[in-house]
C-alpha cells in the first residue's frame, strides 16, 4: 500500500501515527490536520488507499469525513474514537463501511488492522486489473464482430470468410486482431460511408 493518509487534530498524534504506519506497511503516508486539508489532498490524490482519522479534527468531529471518504472515494477508512463514542456510533459506522478502532490505541491491534486492511487493498487491486483485463477483451471481441459484420454487409462475405479475411490479414500485416479489425472498419468506412 502507497497512498496513505493520516488525518488529525494534533500534530504529536499524527506524527506518532504516521512513524508507525511507516514501520508497519513500509509506506510514506502523508499527515493533514482537518477534514479541509483531507478534502484538497483528495483532490491531489485520488488513488487514496487508506486514510486513517484521529478524531476529533479542528473543523469536524471526523465521522462526517470518514462517511464522506467511504462514500466518495475506494479508500478504506480506519476512524479512531473515544471508546464510549465508537461503541454509539458503531452500527452507523458499519451502514458507511467505516472501520472504527477505540482510544486509547492498542498498538498490537492497530498493527493486526493495518495488516489486514493491506490484504483487502491487495486483493481489490487484483480484482480490479483482472477486471479492466476483462473489459479490454470484450472491447477487442466487439472490435472483432464489427469488423467481421462489415466485411459481411459491406462485401458480401459470409460469417465464415469474414473470419478467414480477418484471420489471414491479421496475419500478414503482424497486427493483433483488434488492431487488424479497427483497420478493417476504417478501410470500410472510407470506402463506403
Amino acid at each position: 500500500m502507497e497512498h496513505v493518509l493520516i488525518v488529525s487534530g494534533s500534530s504529536g498524534a499524527g506524527a506518532s501515527l504516521s512513524e508507525f504506519v511507516r514501520e508497519s506497511l513500509q509506506c510514506n503516508p502523508k499527515v493533514v490536520y482537518s477534514a479541509y486539508q483531507t478534502k484538497t489532498a483528495l483532490e491531489k490524490d485520488p488513488f487514496l488507499e487508506l486514510a486513517i482519522i484521529n478524531a476529533p479534527l479542528a473543523d469536524e468531529s471526523g465521522v462526517e469525513l470518514a462517511e464522506f471518504i467511504t462514500q466518495e472515494t475506494a479508500s478504506h477508512c480506519i476512524l479512531l474514537l473515544r471508546q464510549e463514542k465508537a461503541e454509539e456510533l458503531a452500527d452507523h459506522a458499519i451502514r458507511h463501511q467505516i472501520l472504527v478502532m477505540n482510544k486509547p490505541l492498542n498498538k498490537t491491534s492497530l498493527y493486526q488492522l493495518l495488516i489486514t486492511v493491506n490484504v483487502a487493498v491487495q486483493r481489490s487491486q487484483t480484482l480490479i486489473a483482472e477486471n479492466q483485463r476483462l473489459e479490454r477483451k470484450i472491447k477487442d471481441i466487439r472490435t472483432v464482430d464489427r469488423a467481421k459484420f462489415m466485411l459481411m454487409q459491406y462485401q458480401g462475405m459470409t460469417e465464415e470468410q469474414a473470419h478467414s479475411y480477418l484471420e489471414h490479414y491479421a496475419m500478414d500485416k503482424r497486427k493483433r486482431k483488434p488492431i487488424a479489425a479497427l483497420e478493417i472498419i476504417d478501410r470500410i468506412n472510407e470506402q463506403y460511408l
